[in-house]
């Protein structure tokens, strides 16, 4: 678990992946680099929906604020960036429905060939920018209410065969005390070349697991994402930091997670969700979630089983 991920042949040796990996990190497009937004307020940009304010920049794009005509209040994705990329995976997840997943709506395009997505617009805060205010940790009512939302999020979406690829703080959010996953399901692969079996991907370097140089994006990647996640509500940083990205990218091949920080019964949880080999992870996401808090099955009575208790009468 805790020896360096050798997926195949190739990625035996760290300089290899690590130059498949550094690729794939989070870069501005040139509209970003400018610093001012596409649109600003009062802005009608697509028929039907006015611009109230911007939000924020990702990867793709720029996301605003804005209210359809008939006053319904939307986030507006506007893609910068990799468009055949994000449509494949707005078409796979339009009709995904789940409290803890951000709806989308639908894809659209102007006149002027610009292309949004229209998405449910959450107004609380990120799991981001909760960290922010909490630089010791989470307290522990929270990291469990913010956990099991997440799993039970990414769950949904690995029992409809989506992966997420891409789970961050900053892709969280919370909503009238329900945790919301955001950019979810949307397809990060780009088309390789050369005949490598390195894929450029958009994502962070915190939370990328050792087997994505090699270019494996199945479910243990969100895995070992949320085991980041969790270390760093418990701890109030991540478990694998350093000055330089490719020092980053190597600790996640090579180091072992210092579980220390963390309270003695999310240790074993964390640590095997940070293994190194695939394998060696949780088959289930729910199985980073304590005992307690664990879905339970639902209990089974036969019709006319004399032996079966009755049910409870009222309080």
């Amino acid at each position: 678990e805790t020896g360096p991920y050798r997926g195949d042949e190739e990625s035996a040796r760290g300089d290899v992946l690590l130059t498949g990996i550094s690729s794939m990190i989070e870069t501005s497009s040139p509209r970003q680099a400018g610093g001012r937004y596409a649109f600003g307020s009062g802005d009608r940009p697509l028929e039907g929906y006015t611009i109230k304010r911007a939000v924020g920049r990702g990867g793709f794009g720029e996301v605003y604020y804005a209210t359809s005509d008939s006053g319904r209040e939307v986030a507006l994705k506007l893609i910068l960036r990799n468009l055949d990329v994000e449509r494949r995976g707005v078409v796979q997840c339009m009709n995904l429905k789940h409290p803890n997943l951000l709806t989308i709506f639908d894809l659209k395009t102007n006149d002027a060939g610009d292309a949004f997505v229209v998405m449910e617009y959450v107004a609380g805060p990120s799991l981001a920018q909760v960290l922010r205010r909490h630089p010791r940790g989470l307290p522990m009512d929270e990291v469990r209410h913010w956990l099991k939302g997440l799993v039970e999020g990414v769950a949904y979406l690995h029992d409809h065969g989506v992966v997420h690829r891409d789970l961050k703080p900053a892709n969280l959010f919370m909503e009238e005390g329900v945790v919301k996953i955001g950019d979810y399901g949307l397809a990060k692969l780009i088309t390789t070349s050369h005949g490598s079996e390195h894929s450029e991907s958009i994502g962070t370097c915190h939370y990328m697991a050792p087997e994505i140089g090699s270019g494996k994006y199945n479910r243990p990647i969100d895995v070992y994402a949320v085991g980041v996640i969790l270390y760093e509500m418990l701890a109030g940083r991540v478990p694998f930091d350093g000055e330089t990205v490719n020092e980053i990218l190597m600790k996640h091949l090579t180091a072992r997670p210092d579980l220390s920080p963390l309270p003695e019964s999310y240790r074993g949880i964390v640590g095997r969700a940070l293994a190194k080999d695939p394998n060696q992870r949780p088959a289930r996401v729910f199985d980073l979630l304590l005992p307690a808090d664990a879905p339970r099955d639902p209990e089974i009575r036969i019709i006319g089983d004399r032996n079966a208790a009755p049910p409870p009468g009222p309080a």
